[in-house]
């Protein structure tokens, strides 16, 4: 009787473990000045606290409206780029490599100051999570968030797996898959090979030396006097990345199944109701459409250098269709009649309203991700970083054009976007496009819930097994009772 007693504890320990599972505590650690990059973190929050997880999202963004189960601990960091992005607005250098060492800098002072936080540390000192999300973008010191609250880490990335591929022992294949810098190269040719062998070269370089400076930051944060594994160990413990990627927008590469693409997670397949002067002046467009312009949430319009501005102004008073634009201030000077100005609007929902014909976009991933989905062509204005590739392919597969920001002209827009708008092969290749885009087994939201969830549910059955075997250690059983 008392084996069986004994028997039966351990199954309730093992089932009230296995259930914990069910409703697990997360929190997301996401410290860049880039909205963009959060909301596909955003979404997949929000779908886990919709089905009974209590989460909490550490940010420079809060949600206007969070869900039920969904807390925002906000540490203002948003205008750590805006020298920058106000420096490409008015024509300065885009080359990377030169700039590479000003931008690192920047999203590690960002991210040590949101980790320091009172908010954060409060949260650190008083509260204990079952899984820890880490937002990554050159800051990946921040993986100690996850030694901190002694729970498996998931790594997001809203980008390519270009410099995560050691975290989880991903394979490079360097023959087979062009480095994202090298832009739409498939297949590759020989040179093409010979040049990408020297990127990912120059990349194993430029991974050390963000090492070296990761490091301080680290070993500041997380000293290994206290208890927390070394910066190489903590990346090494990484249990899942989760990649805001989709093999149809550039070429098929191996992964690892703790390496996951779940590219267009931020986008809602029922979009959100617009506020109604929007969605009037969309439904009005009529026969000719509308067209939607926006540079992403980094750069600010405003900003932009004034003949430039002034030629698309010009290109604009030129059209028959509304346009409407992402516009960062109240106002617009001289402003035509046909545009509509917000400070932040439902891309997704403009991208997916019936009479939308053209979007002109920098060409960050998540607009082009959005507008692939949406079967909405594009004219590309490339400012900086993966945007030329991102433009580039778009163009390969044909359903763009682009438009040099330095060459821009009001005749050369003017020429692209007609163009775009003339001829239905740029609706009919994104179409088809964004029919494959869709073609999944599962929506890239419910993969990211999916395996979110398997982390945890896997660390509590190790957890309960590990419990259950020092128990019966300690009470001298060998093994189960019946």
């Amino acid at each position: 009787m008392m084996k069986l007693t004994f028997s039966v504890g351990l199954m309730a320990t093992l089932l009230l473990l296995i259930g914990h599972a069910e409703s697990a505590k997360i929190v997301c650690v996401f410290p860049t000045a880039s909205k963009s990059h959060v909301l596909g973190a955003q979404a997949l929050l929000k779908e886990l606290a919709h089905r009974g997880h209590e989460v909490t999202m550490v940010s420079a963004f809060p949600l206007k409206k969070p869900p039920k189960n969904y807390r925002d601990v906000y540490v203002p960091i948003e205008n750590a780029f805006s020298s920058i992005m106000n420096d490409f607005m008015q024509g300065g250098s885009r080359n990377m490599l030169k700039l590479l060492p000003k931008i690192l800098r920047a999203a590690q002072e960002s991210s040590n100051v949101t980790i320091n936080a009172p908010e954060f540390l409060q949260l650190a000192r008083e509260e204990k999570f079952d899984l820890a999300i880490v937002g990554f973008f050159m800051n990946s010191f921040i993986v100690g968030v996850g030694e901190l609250f002694r729970c498996p880490t998931v790594l997001y990335f809203s980008a390519s797996s270009s410099g995560l591929t050691n975290v989880v022992g991903n394979p490079a294949e360097v023959a087979a898959v062009p480095h994202i810098l090298l832009g739409p190269r498939n297949p590759m040719t020989f040179f093409d090979r010979v040049a990408n062998t020297v990127v990912n070269g120059v990349e194993k370089i430029m991974m050390m030396y963000m090492r070296h400076m990761e490091l301080p930051y680290y070993e500041s944060n997380f000293p290994a006097e206290k208890g927390f594994r070394s910066y190489d160990e903590a990346m090494r413990n990484v249990s899942l990345v989760l990649l805001n990627t989709h093999f149809t927008q550039t070429v098929p590469r191996p992964y690892v199944p703790n390496m996951v693409e779940v590219g267009g997670i931020q986008i809602n397949v029922k979009p959100e109701p617009m506020a109604p002067e929007l969605q009037q002046f969309l439904d009005g467009a009529g026969r000719e459409g509308a067209i939607f312009i926006s540079f992403g949430s980094n750069l600010k319009s405003s900003t932009m250098r004034q003949d430039k501005l002034d030629a698309i102004l010009t290109m604009i008073r030129g059209l028959k269709q509304r346009v409407i634009w992402k516009w960062d201030q109240d106002e617009m000077p001289n402003k035509p009649s046909n545009v509509f100005i917000g400070k932040w609007l439902p891309q997704d929902a403009i991208l997916g309203h019936r009479n939308l014909k053209l979007f002109i976009t920098h060409g960050g991933l998540g607009s082009i991700t959005e507008s692939m989905y949406h079967g909405v062509p594009i004219v590309g204005i490339p400012m900086f970083g993966d945007q030329d590739g991102n433009v580039a392919q778009v163009v390969k597969e044909g359903w763009g054009l682009s438009v040099s920001f330095d060459e821009l002209t009001e005749p050369l827009l003017s020429g692209a976007v007609q163009e775009v708008l003339r001829d239905p092969k740029y609706r009919e290749h994104i179409q088809g496009r964004s029919t494959l885009y869709k073609d999944r087994p599962m929506g890239a939201l419910e993969t990211g819930v999916y395996w979110v969830e398997e982390i945890d549910k896997q660390f509590n059955l190790t957890t309960a097994y590990g419990m259950i075997w020092q128990i019966l250690y300690a009470s001298g059983v060998d093994g189960w009772c019946s």
